[in-house]
């Protein structure tokens, strides 16, 4: 039987991943209602039913609470958009229009998702600042094989993969927080074809 440790007034938690899990859904939860800029501490202690001092036990600041929530969205975002675009992998001009189109699907199935519904309520530079920060790397899993694949077959005129990361980014980032359909993305992403450097 494993040793149960007390929460707040009337949770029990198993183990220390439980609980880090539960004030991420806490802290979530609260920056949707709130906003990233505009909850506290307190707030996400109260949601959770822990104590302040157990949650600073897990994250030291609000600041890092903010970056474990977006890394763990963007983490479970990625792990399915992946999986979503696989068949397409060996047409990398589509693969990339692909993904942009899965953010938009991901958003209706997630009621609008996290980006759009928590950072359209006022969040400040850093926070977005952070959110490219940390989708470099996951956008880097994605692309990079069929980037590789790409670029073998056109050689040096190939944009390089870091330039197209930021660029995706932030398109992606740009279409959470204003959504559009589907054909209209199409048609705009068509605008950034090839990805290639022009002559």
């Amino acid at each position: 039987m494993s040793r149960q440790l007390r929460w707040g007034d009337a949770s029990r938690m198993g183990n220390a991943s439980d609980g880090r899990s539960l004030i991420l859904r806490a802290a979530l939860e609260v920056m949707i209602e709130e906003g990233a800029e505009s909850f506290s501490i307190d707030d996400v202690a109260q949601r959770a039913n822990i104590s302040r001092r157990t949650l600073y036990r897990y994250f030291s600041n609000k600041k890092e609470l903010i970056q474990a929530v977006i890394s763990a969205e963007n983490g479970a975002f990625f792990e399915e958009m992946q999986r979503g675009v696989q068949e397409f992998e060996d047409d990398f001009e589509r693969y990339l229009e692909e993904c942009v189109c899965f953010s938009v699907r991901y958003l209706d199935r997630h009621n609008g998702g996290f980006h759009h519904s928590y950072l359209a309520k006022s969040s400040t530079s850093d926070v977005f600042g952070y959110i490219l920060e940390n989708i470099a790397p996951m956008w880097h899993g994605v692309l990079e094989e069929p980037y590789r694949r790409y670029a073998e077959r056109h050689g040096p005129a190939v944009v390089a993969l870091d330039d197209v990361i930021a660029l995706i980014s932030r398109v992606g980032l740009a279409y959470c927080l204003v959504p559009a359909d589907e054909a209209a993305i199409r048609a705009q992403m068509a605008i950034l074809q090839p990805v290639r450097r022009r002559s």
